[in-house]
């Protein structure tokens, strides 16, 4: 593919570098700020002459003729060609990642190959004068940067004491008054690399071996405290397991082996699913920029924190935007969803309707309070229960919703009183946080994809009563639920397509940005919506399709496609003409998938606009909007993990003990069933799709893995 700035870092230690070709530089640093002061990192190979021709990562040596880049899970390759110099190299970027392994998937290092060969000619041009002999190098320069050579490795020291973004001062990002200091280390894998003042090389010479290997380490490490929660300083996870960055830099060396041989294993997983090419590379773009934004931290008594940035908002854990990320903790490690569970359970604030989740834990280095200007408590209420559900469901475990069953009962209270209107539909406490879009889709009175929200969660929650042996509030949830359907089918309806709010004027409604009335019609209260069925995923993951008429519901998604359309996707709505939100195109994506709606695959328009937002001067790592929004190097693209469940339409509800797969898929395809994996074994059950006489039939591979659950086809 063509070349575009791409990010890689590590689940929840934020040693992240972002490659961007277009500027010529590296974003670097061991506390994975993309807003970090930029690094010249040459990567290439210098000649007997001493001309040096890298990677476009740097503005100190000149580059190869042609570049091609490949993404990875975890990862990124780089092929580059050069006429000039009869050369071809390949480079790989690894992130060392396994499930439910915190040492492996949070050592804060990367591994990198590079592999040099000649090649005589590149399409009819047949290079003149090729190198036969020179050197690999790996050279850095980093401004405040320290680096001294020894028997083993390259150390390098710089303060975290800057940041590229004038909008924020270095002391949002630090715990105390010290910015903390960076210790890294490159680690040479190879026998015969030289360790230079400013990096490392390697000698080749093509007439003794027509391929020649350079491998290293790439090692950092953060002692200080980084993160405060609660007002109590905390260090990244990691410490736990290593000392320094020496620690780090010998489990790099001696486990190099075991690490790469995990994390290939891992994506092989990805690459052998039968996933078109542009969908594969929306997941493994956008999980790269998922770990960028994560938190894994521990305090002097060994408490854990688990948090996720939401991107340039740096927001901490938005209850809204997990919502979407979590379809990444039912892939690989359902409990980090456990952990986020009771974490917003302490988050829980009033107003004069009731109790609400915050929207967010916190911001930047800091986590304690909501720093969002106002909260979305309706919309909040309905995401918690609805992930506590499906979790419930897919983990067979209900001792959270326990822990917290005095909770939730409290968020279903705010329904009932949001509704003062009597028809189940909410008409406080509805704004939300989409926040380039018309004031209808933002903060109306009665919007009817809370509403259907509002009735998912509920009739998630009167499961969990049900389960709990609380028959009040079991009775309350389903009351709510037949009162919301009621006025669904009776007022909501629009012929082909479900309004945007039952509210046709704007009198009495506030800006909850600014504060000022807001006068008039409406304006798109009766527009096709992105948003209707938006409460139903998780649901229909677990095989407990809620009460509403899915007829209409998938009319609506077919409509609201059809006249929302746009070069990248859908907008909000079809009167918010500018406005695209991806992940949220995903998510509808896949409950049409779930619905049998037979949306096309759109993953090509989604790819499109990453691409063409890291390129050509744009570095936006995964962008969830269009130009005319910012949210970027934004978590939520994980989203997009989603495809693995919603093509074999994947149910798990491990309460009823039974399993549901597609009898049918669109095409020949085999999916790996992520959740059954056993990570110890490195064993992964398949549902495997083949074309027969009778037409394209699913089969299960590695049934045993799924031993004490029902398999059902549907």
């Amino acid at each position: 593919m063509n070349l575009h700035a791409t990010p890689i870092s590590r689940l929840g230690s934020r040693f992240t570098l972002v490659l961007d070709p277009y500027a010529k530089h590296v974003l670097h640093s061991a506390l994975g700020r993309w807003i970090d002061l930029p690094m010249h990192l040459t990567i290439g190979v210098e000649t007997e002459g001493g001309e040096v021709v890298a990677l476009p990562f740097t503005k100190q040596a000149g580059t190869f003729d042609a570049v091609e880049q490949e993404l990875r899970l975890c990862g990124v390759r780089y092929t580059a060609h050069s006429v000039k110099h009869g050369l071809r190299l390949e480079v790989e970027i690894t992130a060392p990642f396994y499930p439910h392994d915190a040492k492996v998937s949070t050592a804060p290092l990367l591994y990198f190959t590079l592999k040099v060969q000649p090649q005589p000619r590149l399409f009819w041009t047949v290079c003149q004068n090729p190198v036969h002999r020179g050197k690999l190098v790996v050279r850095l320069q980093r401004e405040g940067t320290k680096t001294a050579p020894s028997a083993d490795a390259l150390a390098i020291e710089y303060p975290i004491s800057h940041v590229a973004d004038e909008r924020f001062s270095i002391t949002d990002f630090i715990v105390g008054d010290t910015p903390p200091v960076a210790q890294e280390r490159m680690v040479p894998l190879t026998e015969g690399v030289l360790i230079e003042n400013n990096g490392l090389t390697l000698p080749f010479d093509f007439d003794r071996s027509t391929e020649t290997t350079l491998r290293f380490a790439w090692c950092a490490y953060v002692d200080q405290p980084v993160l405060e929660v609660f007002g109590k300083p905390m260090r990244f996870l990691y410490t736990r397991h290593f000392a320094n960055a020496e620690a780090v830099a010998r489990f790099a060396r001696e486990e190099a082996d075991t690490l790469l041989r995990k994390t290939a294993f891992v994506e092989s997983l990805l690459d052998g699913a039968s996933l078109s090419k542009s969908q594969l590379d929306l997941i493994r773009f956008s999980f790269q920029n998922f770990l960028l934004n994560s938190w894994w931290v521990v305090d002097e008594q060994g408490e854990e924190w688990f948090s996720v940035w939401e991107g340039s908002c740096y927001f901490h854990s938005t209850v809204d935007v997990e919502y979407n990320n979590g379809l990444v903790y039912f892939a690989f490690w359902l409990p980090l969803l456990g952990k986020l569970l009771d974490e917003w359970a302490r988050f829980e604030m009033q107003d004069e309707v009731g109790s609400y989740l915050a929207h967010d834990m916190g911001t930047h280095a800091r986590v304690g309070s909501q720093a969002y200007p106002h909260p979305m408590q309706v919309e909040e209420n309905a995401n918690y229960l609805l992930m506590l559900h499906a979790y419930w469901r897919w983990a067979g475990d209900l001792a959270p919703a326990q822990r917290h069953h005095a909770l939730c009962r409290r968020l279903v209270d705010y329904f009932e009183r949001s509704d003062t209107t009597g028809n189940g539909f909410p008409n406080e406490g509805v704004a939300n946080t989409i926040d380039d879009a018309s004031a209808a889709v933002q903060y109306a009175r009665e919007q009817v994809y809370l509403a259907v929200k509002t009735l998912c969660a509920c009739h998630a929650a009167a499961q969990i009563a049900q389960a709990l042996g609380d028959s009040e509030w079991q009775s309350q949830c389903e009351r709510l639920v037949r009162r919301i359907r009621e006025t669904l089918d009776a007022q909501a309806w629009l012929g082909d397509h479900y309004a945007v709010c039952l509210e046709r004027t704007a009198e009495g409604l506030n800006d909850p940005w600014t504060g000022e009335p807001l006068h008039g019609e409406l304006s798109g209260w009766d527009a096709y919506s992105l948003y209707t069925a938006n409460g139903l995923l998780y649901l229909l993951m677990s095989g407990h399709t809620p009460p509403v008429d899915l007829s209409r519901i998938r009319q609506d998604i077919a409509s609201a496609y059809r006249h929302a359309l746009t070069e990248y996707g859908c907008t909000h709505t079809s009167a918010d003409r500018s406005n695209v939100w991806l992940s949220q195109n995903l998510w509808r994506d896949y409950i049409a998938a779930y619905l049998d709606v037979g949306l096309p695959d759109n993953s090509s328009r989604y790819m499109a606009m990453e691409q063409l937002m890291n390129t050509a001067g744009l570095n936006k790592g995964f962008i969830d909007t269009y130009f005319t929004n910012n949210l970027c190097f934004y978590p939520r693209g994980i989203t997009s993990i989603g495809y693995l469940f919603a093509l074999c339409g994947l149910q798990i509800d491990r309460v009823q003990g039974v399993v549901r797969l597609r009898r049918n898929a669109p095409y020949p395809c085999r999916v790996p069933l992520l959740p059954f994996a056993d990570w110890e074994k490195g064993e992964v059950p398949h549902a495997v799709y083949n074309l027969t006489d009778a037409g394209i039939v699913g089969t299960l591979e590695g049934e045993h893995l799924l031993s004490g659950l029902r398999v059902e086809w549907y």
